[in-house]
């Protein structure tokens, strides 16, 4: 019976010449996005693979020069694209691409894409998560909201029950034929994704791409069942089919426009960023005074004393080792903590926003799911977090890798105090500082982080399932 049910359902869905132009415009929109992404995809791609190496080739034809001063010259790290940003971008237009690695200095990002856009376009790129995030439940809101309101207007609904046909029956049939015509539209752009797929995997390795796809139509079939099984709860709450349309809009344009922003919102508000100049000063005061309220300069000074004991000397020229390279890689050390403190702040700021923002999908399911995508796609915080800190530590190995060449060159050629700035190095020393490489995290790192949000969309799933077979029960021959 259920098989039947559905197949009249799906029969009249399709013969409706609403569906045919709603699943033309449909499938159009996703396979442009899905082209337009991946066309995006390949070109960042050979753009940042590019830029990689034509920084790490400038490293090492920097000119003979001061190992320090070559440290200070510095060089670039590009962030790869996501394994999954032509589906879902994320926040990689408003993260940045590129940061700077110089020695005594951590850098934010730079190149955000978003700068570039106009005011318009800052509303949302045309990607097939926007689209299927969006567009998606209006879709099967359309599909189905006149499953029940409309047959009991017409009278059909009264007909369907009197013939034997249970509740829950009915439910089942006409959940399973709205399934069905929502897929027509669906499935072939689920194909052209996974072509585009075995092709990414040609342009940029990453781990675990076939369970990503999957977890990631799992997580995007829950939240379509989330929407289809609203749909026909309110459909057979209401005894009007304009009045189940209107409901359903009006949650949809809840959970797709007004919550994302105010859950930004409310992020910003509970878990507020220090302003930047505020923060840049309070950092460059933290550095003056030292982290544990010793100023650099006296801490070296101290550290001197320590090495005149340890050596058993009384001048500097003494010391078995070349005293400029120790000082400027101290000085460097000092730091390390405040950045790690004022930094940490930051992504401690971030972090928390997107914690609240996750909390906040109780009330509307497509804040999960957003996160999910984001994640699974390789272009939310967590991966730009990842990238910021191994940029940092790259930096700081080069510039140790470097002070240590002069500390120790300086001494075996004899170098004194003030020839020191004439010491050059050249492209043999400066490659002892490998070319930089990102390694995005795991897939079982990103899962283990999103878990919360894959439990909430199991629950908005439940309680939808839930709600319409509450709906469904309350369908009497004597109210119809």
């Amino acid at each position: 019976m259920i098989i039947s049910i559905a197949r009249k359902e799906f029969a009249e869905i399709v013969r409706d010449g609403r569906f045919k132009w709603t699943a033309t415009i449909m499938v159009l929109l996703l396979l442009t996005a899905m082209m337009a992404g991946y066309q995006k995809y390949t070109t960042a791609v050979r753009i940042q693979h590019a830029a990689q190496t034509g920084t790490n080739q400038q490293w090492l034809d920097q000119g003979d020069k001061n190992p320090h001063s070559a440290a200070h010259y510095g060089n670039y790290a590009f962030k790869p694209a996501g394994p999954l940003s032509y589906f879902d971008n994320g926040i990689s237009n408003y993260t940045g691409t590129a940061v700077f690695m110089e020695a005594h200095k951590q850098n934010f990002a730079i190149g955000r894409p978003a700068s570039d856009q106009s005011a318009i376009a800052r509303f949302g790129d045309l990607s097939g998560a926007n689209i299927l995030q969006l567009l998606l439940p209006l879709l099967i809101i359309f599909l189905g909201f006149t499953s029940f309101s409309g047959e009991r207007e017409s009278g059909t609904l009264r007909q369907v029950l009197s013939m034997g046909v249970t509740n829950r029956q009915l439910l089942w049939g006409k959940a399973l034929g709205v399934g069905s015509a929502v897929l027509i539209v669906v499935l072939p752009c689920i194909l052209v994704g996974a072509l585009a797929l075995s092709m990414a995997q040609s342009v940029d390795h990453a781990e675990g791409m076939a369970t990503r796809l999957a977890t990631l139509s799992i997580a995007y079939l829950m939240y379509a069942g989330i929407f289809l099984f609203l749909t026909l709860a309110v459909s057979a709450l209401t005894r009007h089919a304009r009045t189940t349309l209107m409901v359903l809009v009006g949650f949809w344009a809840f959970t797709g426009f007004l919550m994302p922003k105010a859950a930004s919102e409310i992020s910003k508000f509970t878990e507020p960023t220090p302003a930047f100049g505020k923060w840049m000063a309070d950092m460059r005061a933290h550095q003056l005074r030292g982290f544990d309220g010793v100023p650099p300069f006296a801490k070296f000074a101290r550290y001197t004393k320590e090495l005149f004991k340890e050596y058993g000397v009384t001048s500097v020229g003494e010391l078995p080792m070349y005293f400029v390279a120790v000082r400027l890689q101290k000085l460097e050390e000092y730091d390390y903590p405040v950045f790690d403190q004022h930094y940490g702040m930051i992504r401690e700021a971030y972090t928390s926003q997107r914690k609240v923002q996750d909390q906040l999908g109780i009330l509307a399911p497509t804040l999960p799911l957003r996160s999910i995508s984001m994640a699974i796609s390789g272009t939310d915080l967590i991966q730009h977090v990842k990238f910021m800190t191994d940029a940092e530590t790259y930096r700081r190995n080069m510039v140790v890798k470097m002070n240590d060449y002069l500390s120790k060159a300086s001494v075996h050629l004899n170098t004194t105090y003030s020839s020191s700035n004439y010491m050059r190095a050249d492209e043999e020393v400066f490659a002892i500082v490998p070319p930089f490489e990102f390694e995005p995290p795991n897939l079982n790192t990103m899962l283990a982080e999103h878990r919360s949000n894959f439990i909430l969309l199991f629950l908005w799933l439940a309680a939808a399932i839930g709600l319409a077979i509450f709906a469904a029960n309350r369908i009497s021959l004597e109210r119809n």
